[in-house]
């Protein structure tokens, strides 16, 4: 018996809808069950990240849609096969003017009646727009994990709270081409023995207590988008899930890769056994998205990734991650580079 499997790398769909993705097994698919892979960019919307705030500042809504707009408008005429856009909710937005706070982990300024109205002014606007283009939108919440976070602690309820009310906007839930990342970047989480780390079962257990109250707090409102969780070590490490995973339908892991990253540093073989090691066990049972990597030799100063293509097999990072992730067959991934840069690209 002959057995087909059809994956399906779909381009942005201007111009029609989006067809609505579900998790089923270990892959993404569309709704006449093609095994879908997104390949993607991101936005982030601060005036830093909008060319270090040459563009717009202020907090000047109509600015930031109008660059922002722009971007993907310029990416999509410059050639790039992106069918995905990974949408940070900003702190820049949310965070109470004024207050200091001691990076993007600090959630001491956050303030919700100012999430919901940027949300509705500044997020939902620009997933639309994207939308419109054919593009689907994987939003994550503003800012990054602490270093340390323990069940139940202020960043677990943090984001209890934003999740709860993302999912229940009437714009967001359950539309067919909105996504949710979870978190960036936990790094460290408090075991069951006290002790902080990213690597025992035990860090597991209790990421999946952490992240599974966030999880149900979002399907609660009967919220059915799909979800991706993120691991431990920034989004590096993952093998604990494979024994205690996050439960419910729709859900992925979302993963971060750059050069060094799992091996990656010293050729293929080391990169492979990383992968193998850190995200194999949870890419065996369900979709991955990896939501940030990038590459590119360091005299050009344009990625956060500092390596150079190489061949697949060999040496050098971008053709060792295209042949894993392909041979994975279910790892949907974006390039994290400046959206300004990919503008301008004129190569392809």
């Amino acid at each position: 018996m002959l057995g087909v499997v059809c994956t399906f790398h779909a381009y942005a769909w201007v111009g029609s809808a989006t067809p609505q993705l579900h998790v089923e097994g270990r892959n993404l698919k569309d709704p006449h069950g093609n095994t879908v892979i997104l390949h993607g960019f991101a936005q982030t919307y601060s005036p830093w990240f909008n060319e270090r705030g040459t563009k717009w500042t202020n907090y000047n809504v109509t600015g930031c849609l109008n660059y922002n707009k722009g971007l993907i408008d310029q990416m999509l005429a410059a050639g790039w096969k992106m069918n995905f856009m990974r949408l940070h909710m900003d702190p820049y937005w949310s965070n109470t003017p004024g207050v200091q706070t001691t990076g993007e982990n600090d959630i001491s300024a956050f303030s919700m009646d100012r999430f919901k109205t940027y949300l509705d002014q500044v997020f939902v606007p620009m997933a639309e727009y994207a939308i419109s283009k054919g593009l689907y939108v994987i939003m994550r919440p503003p800012g990054v994990c602490p270093e340390k976070i323990a069940v139940g602690d202020a960043y677990n309820q943090y984001l209890i709270k934003v999740w709860g009310y993302v999912a229940q906007h009437p714009k967001l839930r359950n539309n067919p081409a909105v996504m949710f990342e979870l978190a960036n970047e936990p790094v460290n989480i408090l075991a069951p023995d006290g002790t902080y780390g990213s690597r025992s079962q035990g860090c597991f257990d209790n990421l999946k207590k952490y992240f599974q109250a966030v999880v149900d707090t979002m399907r609660a409102g009967g919220c059915q988008n799909v979800l991706w969780v993120p691991g431990l070590a920034y989004q590096a490490s993952y093998s604990g899930y494979a024994i205690n995973p996050i439960e419910g339908s729709n859900i992925g892991y979302a993963v971060h890769i750059y050069p060094g990253w799992f091996g990656s540093g010293t050729g293929y073989t080391n990169f492979q056994k990383g992968w193998d090691d850190d995200v194999k066990p949870v890419a065996n049972f369900a979709p991955i998205c990896v939501t940030e990597m990038d590459w590119a030799p360091a005299k050009y100063n344009s990625s956060w990734g500092k390596d150079v293509t190489g061949v697949a097999g060999g040496s050098g990072f971008g053709a060792n991650f295209n042949k894993i992730t392909k041979e994975s067959g279910n790892v949907s991934w974006l390039l994290f580079t400046d959206p300004a840069l990919l503008a301008k690209f004129t190569g392809i």
